[in-house]
């Protein structure tokens, strides 16, 4: 860059130019290095597909039962739901006096036992 400089100011003397003379306090910046090539990315339907399955991965059984209860307008789907099943999700979303409160609950009313093997 230097150099190229140097040889427009001299040429500009050869010229029988006079005049002033560009003066270069600092060389530029280098351009930026090659940057490598960014990742591919995925369509925004398979983004937001691949994140809907991500969190159905995250849900209770009884939760995925919601889900497809409401998408197919069936009940069908909460058939597979056994009471043990809600007790794990009271338990875990409300607190454990609660999911043994149910428990004791179902007992009472439907005569049938929760972790009874039943």
């Amino acid at each position: 860059m230097s150099n190229f400089l140097r040889s427009l100011i001299s040429r500009g003397d050869q010229d029988g130019r006079s005049g002033v003379q560009p003066v270069v306090d600092s060389l530029p910046a280098p351009p930026p290095g090659p940057q490598g090539q960014p990742l591919p990315f995925p369509m925004p339907g398979q983004a937001i597909l691949e994140s809907v399955l991500a969190e159905i991965d995250r849900l209770s059984s009884i939760e995925r039962a919601i889900i497809v209860t409401r998408l197919l307008n069936s009940d069908e789907p909460l058939r597979g739901v056994n009471p043990e099943d809600w007790v794990r999700l009271i338990e875990e979303r409300v607190g454990k006096a609660y999911g043994d409160a149910f428990r004791r609950w179902l007992r009472a009313r439907c005569g049938c036992g929760v972790g009874e093997g039943q």
